[in-house]
């Protein structure tokens, strides 16, 4: 479902209580009354974090990526947000497209939240144009042979520097051990390259089938309430909590990339 082109821009789960999603200028913030673990590959207190909110914000194509966390910052300062309890994420992607989707299984309630662009599809596993890392875009340009030729091919070579990308944020209200959680994100990463492949999107480079897109990211905030008592030790997919979240993750990836080309008010 896309809540926002249905004409609302605020929504709130029906199965993890107290999580929310409000559209406003040029992000959508998801977040929950009490400081939580997030897990992430987040631009912005990515790792291991405590929060009280998840931030997906919609950056321009040419926007300049040198200090993300400078950046992030600065926004949440503008916004409002205290910056310590916030993990933040970046994408070219429209926050209008963000596709939510809940359940409450075994032990567990569950929220998942995503957006999607596709430009930078990649395949895992195969050779191709890499950048360093620990260093900046402008900075592994000068180490080309000819700085003049790398930026002739700025925009293709180096397109996993360009913020479009697949985000996905899932809320979690359970007991978990940390490594099913680890599990959990490996379980969300393969529902996505799973559906990726149902769709057909293919790696530019390659010709081949994508697994994500260079730029992807993966949050997991867990709400451990004392609601649930039994503690899950695994996350795969042939665990409850594994299999149905990778289920989530399938069905708003799926939507979330199939519409990214509609208008805002195209039916939906």
């Amino acid at each position: 479902m896309q809540p926002y082109r249905k004409g609302s821009q605020y929504y709130e789960s029906q199965d993890v209580q107290g999580v929310k999603v409000t559209w406003r200028n040029e992000h959508a913030v998801v977040e929950w009354e009490e400081t939580a673990d997030v897990w992430s590959s987040a631009v912005f207190h990515g790792g291991h974090a405590q929060a009280t909110k998840i931030v997906n914000h919609m950056v321009g194509k040419g926007f300049d990526c040198s200090d993300p966390v400078g950046y992030m910052e600065l926004k949440c300062k503008e916004w409002g947000y205290d910056a310590k309890q916030t993990v933040g994420l970046l994408t070219a992607a429209r926050m209008t497209h963000l596709s939510v989707e809940g359940l409450e299984g075994d032990q567990f309630s569950l929220f998942c939240a995503t957006t999607a662009g596709t430009s930078n599809a990649a395949r895992a596993g195969m050779k191709r144009e890499t950048y360093s890392s620990y260093l900046t875009l402008d900075e592994n340009l000068e180490r080309k042979d000819s700085l003049a030729k790398a930026q002739d091919h700025k925009d293709d070579k180096f397109s996993g520097m360009i913020p479009g990308t697949i985000n996905t944020i899932i809320v979690i209200e359970a007991r978990i051990q940390e490594a099913a959680v680890l599990n959990l994100l490996q379980s969300a990463v393969e529902a996505k390259a799973a559906a990726l492949a149902d769709l057909n999107i293919r790696d530019r480079e390659t010709g081949l089938i994508a697994t994500g897109t260079t730029t992807d990211t993966v949050a997991i905030a867990i709400l451990d309430r004392g609601r649930y008592t039994a503690e899950h030790q695994y996350g795969g997919t042939a665990t409850t909590i594994g299999n149905e979240l990778g289920m989530l993750v399938y069905n708003t990836v799926s939507e979330s990339v199939r519409t990214q080309f509609e208008d805002d008010n195209d039916a939906v």
